[in-house]
């Protein structure tokens, strides 16, 4: 990773907004981030390949994709006090991953964010599914949950990997067997020059932890995997949330600079 001299706040690149399932629009949002102090601001409304998506998740309409990022296009024009830029949480699904790569191929996106909800037809982060009957052999849904990060990243269509190891949202833990599926998830997002997401928003997230875990980032770290930090705001309110906290734990995890995505250069973290 490219290096400058200077330290600055990371960047918030994962935004959501009544575009999708947040709460406040694109201005809201971004007033948030210029009176934190962030540099830039990354909007990533969700985006499925498919329509109705059959895990019922909320996500920009195909038929207003184009209303999204004039908007955000437009906001960016207007501002000369933050970077905003262009982005998206494309929801990774391995059967629909032709139809994903069409709907991206046709707007300007500046950075594509992978998610995925789903494993095998699992939608695992519904409530509903917390006692589903897959989770009496947890090591299987992580086992899946890690091999459609791989093929994801293998896809080449993503720049950042979100909130990995999110399987673990209601308290499982991946067993050792799991390990090599991890590995190999890793190994293909270094390949493919895919970032790693740490994820703040551990406020919401029954565990309360921010993902990934620290192993998993340190052992991204020596893999030479890139770090963003994203907030997954879906109010204004929580762009750029728990940033010291996010700050600390990359450092304890050997990171020393997270990933700029409006050039791709790597900029030193500060010191808080």
């Amino acid at each position: 990773m490219s290096g400058s001299i200077d330290s600055a706040l990371p960047g918030d690149y994962h935004v959501h907004t009544t575009w999708s399932d947040g709460e406040a629009g694109v201005a809201e949002c971004i007033a948030r981030a210029v009176a934190q102090g962030l540099p830039e601001i990354g909007f990533a409304d969700h985006l499925a390949g498919v329509e109705a998506t059959p895990w019922d998740s909320a996500t920009i309409p195909h038929e207003r994709v184009g209303e999204y990022v004039d908007e955000v296009l437009e906001a960016a024009r207007r501002h000369s006090d933050i970077t905003v830029l262009l982005g998206v949480e494309a929801d990774y699904v391995a059967e629909h991953e032709t139809e994903l790569g069409a709907v991206l191929a046709a707007y300007p996106f500046q950075y594509v964010i992978g998610g995925v909800h789903v494993v095998e037809g699992f939608a695992f982060d519904d409530p509903a599914g917390r006692d589903d009957d897959r989770w009496s052999d947890p090591d299987a849904v992580f086992a899946g949950y890690y091999r459609a990060v791989r093929r994801a990243a293998e896809s080449g269509r993503f720049d950042i990997m979100a909130h990995l190891d999110y399987i673990g949202l209601w308290g499982h833990r991946a067993g050792r067997s799991v390990g090599p599926e991890i590995d190999a998830a890793l190994e293909a997002m270094a390949t493919a020059g895919c970032a790693i997401e740490l994820n703040t928003d551990r406020f919401s997230d029954p565990a309360g932890v921010m993902y990934p875990l620290p192993e998993t980032l340190r052992r991204a770290r020596e893999s030479g995997i890139a770090l963003v930090i994203g907030s997954d705001a879906h109010e204004a309110a929580h762009v750029g949330r728990a940033w010291p906290e996010a700050i600390a734990l990359a450092e304890q995890t050997g990171y020393r600079e997270t990933l700029r995505m409006s050039d791709r250069a790597g900029v030193p973290l500060p010191a808080l």
